[in-house]
């Protein structure tokens, strides 16, 4: 239960520090409404080394909450220039669905920031063919 508390205390905090580090809109659509907006980790939380790296704001994306999922779920990623990584795993169907289309692209991209999003597409991408 005390870890549960810790890990929603912490939440919050990451959440904060995204909502100010991407000016309260998500790093990709720029959709500004917070309760359609996520705090995404992109090194997970229980894969983190530490609780410093878990709260690292250079550990997050600000995601709209489909595109969020999609990054969950290691259907999306981006490469050094922010530009969207689609899976192969994600149908075209689900794609043009979802809105999700190639021409999509991180706001921003800091060295911190693609650090992790380089292991981010190592583990989860299986091909970038779209």
């Amino acid at each position: 239960m005390e870890r549960l508390r810790k890990e929603r205390i912490g939440q919050d905090v990451f959440r904060e520090a995204l909502m100010l580090f991407w000016d309260g809109a998500c790093a990709v659509t720029g959709v500004s409404h917070p309760r359609l907006l996520r705090a995404s980790h992109i090194v997970p939380w229980s894969e983190c080394d530490s609780d410093a790296e878990r709260l690292n704001v250079h550990n997050g994306l600000l995601l709209a909450a489909h595109l969020d999922a999609a990054f969950d779920a290691h259907l999306i990623s981006f490469n050094g220039d922010g530009q969207i990584l689609l899976s192969s795993q994600l149908s075209e169907s689900d794609a043009v669905a979802l809105g999700v289309g190639r021409e999509m692209r991180l706001r921003q991209v800091d060295p911190e920031t693609e650090k992790r999003l380089v292991i981010h597409r190592m583990k989860t991408l299986q091909e970038y063919d779209r």
